[in-house]
């Protein structure tokens, strides 16, 4: 992935990532931010989607297809640092309906 798509990524899960923050907890979106700040949109994304999933924040379908598209051109369908079932997790959730 080049520098421009990497950009546009990033600028794409802020986004998502900011329609959310409020509501999850202060631990939760502290550790976002912290990846965010240090240029890891990875890893936050990766635990943006993990805090989406243990707090049980409800996402909207147009949000769920966005995250889906992102961790997929982060290949974190292929690899994920906090969670070795990460992808199980994810995909079930961000291909979900309701």
């Amino acid at each position: 992935m080049d520098k421009t798509e990497y950009h546009a990524i990033d600028a794409r899960f802020r986004s998502v990532f900011n329609r959310y923050a409020a509501q999850l907890s202060k631990e939760g979106r502290e550790n976002v931010e912290h990846f965010i700040e240090a240029a890891e949109v990875e890893m936050a994304c990766e635990s943006f989607v993990l805090s989406v999933l243990e707090e049980h924040v409800p996402l909207a379908s147009d949000s769920k297809k966005e995250l889906l598209d992102l961790t997929l051109a982060l290949q974190l369908d292929k690899e994920s640092v906090f969670r070795s079932d990460f992808w199980k997790f994810a995909s079930t959730l961000l291909t979900s309906r309701d």
